[in-house]
């Protein structure tokens, strides 16, 4: 009886204790708190740790833009809710299953991010080119010491065009997710095009990736390879070949 009138009185606290931070300004208590929080790091904070927002976020040295929450306990050491993160060439809205200290699952990763985001890691010298990532993902969950465990959905590069040297519609280049055992993230890259055969693989594996991607012009719009040639190696044939890898 002791003990049933005990772990009432546990559960009753802690219930005062979620309403307590759920009303309390953010701000009042972030500095504090923050340390919890890293590598996310935020600037601006507005609203309760429940329903709040930042002016900037970061993760480690990556801006994110402006935040926004809407997060609520579904177990008594998780969250689950969503968050938004947008700027102007982005705007993602994560669905969170549930969240805590060692795992966080994603339940879906809607959004866009625009084309001018990733031209500088292309090392793009010549031409102009425009589109945006379409982002459809579910089911991300990682791990705090293993990284990212699952994840399946599509990323796809839509309006993408060529606004120089000439004007063309590039078509759509697809990555495909799909999660060949815990750990093992497989990401096919294909594409629809009338101008480029766009073909590879991206496997993610605990705290390391392999990219390998090859970009071939189809007749008639061998210019791409002089827009195209800062990026990767050049390939027998013609065309580019990305072969990449490293941690994260």
């Amino acid at each position: 009886m002791m003990f049933g009138k005990f772990f009432k009185l546990v559960f009753i606290l802690i219930i005062l204790s979620v309403i307590a931070v759920a009303v309390t300004p953010l701000n009042l208590y972030y500095d504090k708190a923050s340390k919890h929080l890293k590598p996310l790091v935020m600037t601006g904070v507005g609203g309760t740790a429940v329903k709040g927002s930042a002016e900037k976020l970061k993760y480690q040295q990556l801006p994110l833009g402006e935040a926004e929450w809407l997060l609520y306990p579904n177990w008594f050491n998780s969250l689950g809710g969503k968050l938004r993160v947008r700027g102007a060439h982005h705007d993602l809205t994560a669905a969170l299953d549930h969240a805590s200290e060692a795992r966080v699952v994603i339940q879906s990763l809607r959004g866009y991010i625009d084309w001018s985001i990733l031209k500088p890691f292309l090392h793009m010298r010549y031409g102009q080119m425009e589109g945006y990532l379409n982002f459809d993902m579910s089911r991300l969950r990682f791990e705090k010491n293993g990284g990212l465990k699952g994840a399946s959905g599509s990323i796809t590069l839509q309006d993408f065009k060529m606004i120089k040297p000439s004007l063309k519609d590039m078509g759509t280049v697809t990555l495909v997710f799909e999660t060949q055992q815990e750990g093992m993230v497989t990401g096919v890259i294909s594409s629809d095009s009338a101008v480029m055969t766009v073909s590879g693989t991206l496997f993610l594996q605990p705290n390391r990736w392999k990219l390998s991607v090859d970009i071939i012009p189809k007749g008639g719009h061998f210019e791409l390879d002089s827009v195209l040639s800062g990026v990767g190696q050049a390939r027998r044939g013609g065309g580019r070949r990305l072969n990449l890898a490293g941690f994260y």
